[in-house]
C-alpha cells in the first residue's frame, strides 16, 4: 500500500514541501524540435474517449516559452518548478508527473473541469519538451503551501486566531463544495496541497492543487493498480480499511484533519502505518470495538478525547461542532461541505483578523 507520509523531513520555502522521494528531478528542458507544426490540443494525443472531450480546449505549447527557475515542490509522484513566461512575464508553476502521459493528461482534464472554481489552481496550458517526448502542466503560480505557513506560524509561537481558522475553512469548504457538485472528489486534501497567495481584500487567496489522485464521474479513475494511494495522516478510516471508492466523505475527513492542524499546529493523527493510524483514530474519537470492528480494547464507555486534543481556549464550542462533524468515524454521518457551511460557526461575520500568511 504506497502511502505518502506527511509532514516530510524538510519544507520548501515556496510552493509544495520537499520530501524524501524524488522523481524526474530534471527541470523541463527549454528546447523543442525546430520543425514548424500547427498548434495541437491535448486531446490530439492518444487518450481514452472518456477523457478526450475534456482535453479538446487545452492547447499544447512550447516549454521554451518559459524561463525555468528553482524547484518549489517534490513528492512521490511529481516535481514542480517555478517559472516565468518569456513574453508576458507571468509567474507560473510547471509540473512534471512521474507516471504515464495519460496520468498527466487526466490531471489536466480535471483542472479544466474545475475552471471557474476560485479555490482550485488554474491550468494555463500543457507544454511539450525536448523531442516532443515529455509533457508538463503549466499552472498559475499560487504561492506558498499552507503546510509551510502553519509551520512558520507555530515556529514563532504565533498560532492562528479562531477568525483566521474560520476564514481558511470557509474558503476550503466552498471550493470543495463546488468540486463535489461537479462530481469531482480530490482524495488527497492536506496542507501541502493548499496554496496561499496574495490578499484579495478578505484575507489571503487559497488554492487547492495536485489533483493527481482525484476522482471524477466523467473520467476513468487514476491508475493505482488496485492499491490504495493517499497521505496516511489525512486518510479517512474507510480508506485505511481498504475502501477504494473515494467518496466525497473522504474529502470531508481530510478537511477535518486540516482544521485540527490549524488549531494545534501539527497533524492530529500521526500513525506509523495503516494499523497504527487506525488505532490513533479509534482511541482519540472513542470508537468502541464493536463499531470500529477492530480489537483495540476500546469499550462503549470510553469517551472521545478529541476535546482534550483541541482545547476550548483554542476553538470555541461552535467551531468544535464543525470539527467533530468532519472527523466523524462513520462516513454516512460525516458533514458534507454544504452542511458544514450552514453550521453556526460560519454564520459569524468575518473579523478583521490578520492574514494567515503573515508569519
Amino acid at each position: 500500500m504506497p502511502l505518502t507520509k506527511c509532514p516530510p523531513l524538510s519544507r520548501a520555502e515556496d510552493g509544495l514541501p520537499a520530501s524524501r522521494c524524488r522523481c524526474d528531478d530534471k527541470a523541463p528542458a527549454a528546447s523543442v524540435p525546430s520543425a514548424s507544426k500547427s498548434k495541437q490540443t491535448a486531446s490530439s494525443t492518444i487518450v481514452p474517449e472518456a477523457t478526450r472531450d475534456a482535453l479538446d480546449n487545452i492547447p499544447i505549447g512550447r516549454v521554451d516559452s518559459y524561463k525555468i527557475f528553482n524547484k518549489i515542490g517534490a513528492g512521490a509522484f511529481s516535481n514542480v518548478w517555478k517559472a516565468r513566461h518569456l513574453h508576458t512575464g507571468k509567474k507560473v508553476a510547471i509540473k512534471s508527473i512521474r507516471a504515464s502521459r495519460m496520468a498527466l493528461l487526466r490531471e489536466a482534464a480535471l483542472l479544466t473541469a474545475c475552471a471557474g472554481n476560485p479555490a482550485v489552481v488554474e491550468l494555463q496550458e500543457v507544454v511539450r519538451a525536448v523531442e516532443m517526448d515529455k509533457l508538463y502542466l503549466v499552472m498559475e503560480y499560487a504561492g506558498a503551501s499552507l503546510d509551510s505557513i502553519i509551520s512558520a506560524r507555530y515556529h514563532v509561537a504565533r498560532p492562528f486566531t479562531e477568525d483566521e481558522m474560520r476564514r481558511v475553512m470557509r474558503r476550503l469548504l466552498r471550493g470543495v463544495k463546488i468540486m463535489h457538485e461537479h462530481g469531482i472528489v480530490h482524495c488527497d486534501l492536506k496542507p501541502p496541497n493548499v496554496l496561499v497567495n496574495k490578499e484579495d481584500g478578505r484575507g489571503r487567496i487559497l488554492k487547492i492543487c495536485d489533483l493527481g489522485l482525484a476522482r471524477s464521474v466523467t473520467l476513468p479513475p487514476p491508475d493505482t493498480s488496485g492499491r490504495v494511494h493517499g497521505t496516511l495522516w489525512y486518510m479517512a478510516p474507510e480508506q485505511l480499511m481498504g475502501d477504494m471508492d473515494c467518496s466525497a466523505a473522504v474529502d470531508m475527513w481530510s478537511l477535518g484533519g486540516i482544521m485540527a492542524e490549524l488549531v494545534t499546529g501539527k497533524p492530529i493523527f500521526q500513525g506509523n502505518d495503516v494499523f497504527n493510524q487506525l488505532h490513533e483514530i479509534v482511541h482519540l474519537l472513542g470508537i468502541p470495538d464493536e463499531v470500529s470492528l477492530m480489537p483495540l480494547g476500546v469499550s462503549a464507555s470510553m469517551p472521545s478525547q478529541l476535546r482534550d486534543a483541541v482545547p476550548e481556549e483554542r476553538l470555541s464550542a461552535a467551531g468544535f461542532d464543525v470539527l467533530r462533524g468532519l472527523l466523524n468515524f462513520d462516513q454516512s454521518d460525516r458533514l458534507t461541505a454544504a452542511a458544514a457551511l450552514q453550521m453556526p460557526w460560519f454564520t459569524l461575520k468575518d473579523a478583521d483578523a490578520p492574514s494567515p500568511a503573515r508569519a
